[in-house]
């Protein structure tokens, strides 16, 4: 599984808040919303050039190689595959990546047209990051949840794509490979295996086992045809006792010798910036980038919360006050022509799936290719309601985070940051995904519209986004402080704790998902990134600048990491 599919399945899983991160103007199920209307839709994109065609081809090539991943995109020529994961097929599998890395070499020489040679440059990252995860990380040896593949069959239960009975073929076909993979798993890793990882892997398949047992029986219940019913429901409960035999196996074997092996090292490190960001900044810089933005919101932050009571709805009145929310974004980002929506929105608000309940509210969006009918869905959960009323009272959303999550996943952050993808001009760009622009695009909208105004008579609001700030900073430096610093897990706790306004359980989970998931610095990274373009192309433009101009023209070419599309915003602004 490569890094990108990681984060956007396995990662998920984690039970860590990720804030992930997936009708007539909105279709929530309040019934929709009035409001401005929607601008006119971009042009259609131009036919893309001979060379943008054959880097597709070398895109689905390397899509090929994670099958999960293609079917997040909506590919579902890739339903019912898993990749190959003996030990073997990881060797083919670098052999593979390394003739597609000469291959776009070759291809991107002969691009002349500026879409052509920023395929290539996609390609070129997409390919550095696999490579970098199988032979540098070696996570197939190192992160038992590499596997998650094979037990990851939500998608073909929640989004409605296809026919039950066809998905639930699907889903069965998935299985049986599974089974035969899943004897790799073991084999593959090597001990001793870093701590921190194999005690967040213990519980990820622990509840692996569970969601297979339970929610998959009950989707498969309501499938017509009793012979595919009962072999999948069969098949389902064979890989859930292999998903609890590796719990066990990590729990007894594992867990007793597992060591700190997961700090990276600078130079390590170094090369996940250049692989993961296109980057080459010392770390010295970024460590100063990072501590200037936490010093600078944990000021504001701190003077705020001297006069600013938070408060937030019961869980009777959460589900609607979340729809107000997501409304009030919406007419606001219009009214005050932030960005352009560039097809009709289709999006659900509703209560989260009880097998997906490990956060407190996400989006899970359809893939860039996947029928544009099909709605996402931005779930919130509702607290267990067997708690006491007070873990009921505090697991609510405060309305500053209300407010934070909805303009972050909704509008307009991931969902229409996905809108916007579906136009991207060739194949390339409609597939890219960075870590650093996924996360640094949603995380910067949460800034923008409070700067804009959304909100602005509910100090609570901005209240909540500092708070969301400062968590994504104390990421950054955590990141660094743990891989390169000598930085001890509880050491960065303490500073998720003292220096970021996280209660200790957060903080916990914070700390440890450092050791796991480096990249998670790309939020604060990559809206500073966003910011500093932004000015960079004010300073140009003076008065001629246009805040929507530069929100169309960032988000116009898929989502790689900044530095590979800086000059194509600066150029389509005219500040070139």
């Amino acid at each position: 599984m490569s890094h990108r599919a990681a984060l956007r399945s396995a990662v998920v899983s984690l039970g860590f808040s990720l804030n992930l991160s997936i009708g007539l103007g909105l279709a929530l199920s309040s019934g929709g919303c009035g409001g401005p209307p929607t601008p006119a839709a971009p042009a259609p994109a131009a036919a893309q050039s001979p060379v943008s065609s054959e880097a597709e081809g070398l895109a689905r090539r390397l899509l090929a190689l994670t099958p999960n991943e293609a079917r997040a995109l909506g590919l579902h020529e890739f339903d019912g595959r898993v990749g190959d994961f003996s030990a073997g097929g990881v060797e083919r599998r670098v052999a593979t990546l390394r003739e597609l890395e000469a291959a776009v070499a070759t291809l991107s020489a002969q691009a002349a047209d500026p879409d052509a040679q920023l395929d290539g440059a996609i390609l070129r990252q997409m390919i550095a990051q696999d490579l970098f995860e199988l032979t540098e990380m070696e996570t197939w040896r190192s992160n038992p949840t590499y596997y998650s593949e094979l037990f990851s069959i939500d998608e073909y239960i929640v989004r409605d794509y296809a026919p039950k009975q066809e998905r639930a073929k699907a889903m069965l076909a998935h299985l049986r490979a599974a089974r035969g993979q899943v004897q790799h798993v073991r084999g593959n890793l090597r001990s001793p295996l870093p701590e921190p990882v194999v005690k967040t892997a213990i519980d990820i398949f622990k509840g692996f086992g569970q969601y297979l047992r339970g929610e998959v029986q009950s989707f498969l219940d309501g499938v017509d045809d009793p012979a595919v019913r009962a072999e999948a429901k069969d098949a389902a409960l064979a890989v859930a006792g292999e998903a609890d035999a590796i719990a066990t196996h990590l729990q007894s074997v594992e867990l007793p010798r597992a060591d700190q092996s997961h700090v990276l090292g600078r130079e390590r490190y170094q090369h996940l910036l250049l692989a993961q960001e296109a980057l080459s900044t010392p770390l010295e810089e970024l460590t100063a980038m990072a501590e200037r933005d936490l010093a600078q919101n944990r000021s504001a932050y701190e003077a705020l919360a001297q006069t600013v009571q938070k408060s937030r709805p019961n869980a009777a009145g959460l589900m609607n006050e979340v729809r107000q929310v997501v409304d009030g974004a919406r007419e606001f980002m219009l009214a005050r022509h932030i960005v352009t929506l560039p097809v009709e929105p289709h999006v659900e608000v509703k209560e989260t799936p009880p097998f997906m309940r490990w956060n407190s509210a996400f989006l899970n969006p359809g893939g860039v290719f996947d029928r544009a009918d099909l709605p996402a869905y931005f779930y919130v959960t509702l607290p267990d309601p067997s708690w006491s009323p007070k873990e009921q009272e505090e697991y609510v959303m405060t309305r500053g985070e209300i407010v934070s999550a909805s303009v972050h996943e909704v509008f307009p952050g991931h969902y229409l940051q996905g809108l916007w993808q579906r136009n991207a001009p060739t194949f390339v760009q409609k597939v890219s995904w960075s870590y650093s622009f996924g996360e640094g695009w949603a995380h910067y909208t949460e800034q923008m519209m409070a700067d804009e105004g959304f909100s602005a008579d509910r100090p609570e609001v901005r209240l909540g986004q500092l708070s969301d700030a400062l968590l994504r900073d104390c990421r950054f430096v955590a990141s660094i402080g743990i891989h390169v610093q000598g930085m001890s897990v509880e050491e960065a706790k303490r500073r998720f704790i003292e220096d970021c306004k996280q209660d200790e359980a957060n903080a916990r989970q914070q700390a440890m998902r450092g050791t796991f998931d480096p990249g998670y610095f790309a939020y604060t990274l990559g809206k500073l990134q966003i910011l500093a373009l932004r000015a960079e192309a004010e300073q140009r433009l003076g008065a001629r600048f246009e805040l929507a101009r530069f929100h169309d023209a960032l988000l116009a070419h898929g989502a790689p990491p900044i530095p590979l599309i800086r000059e194509r915003v600066l150029q389509a602004l005219g500040a070139r």
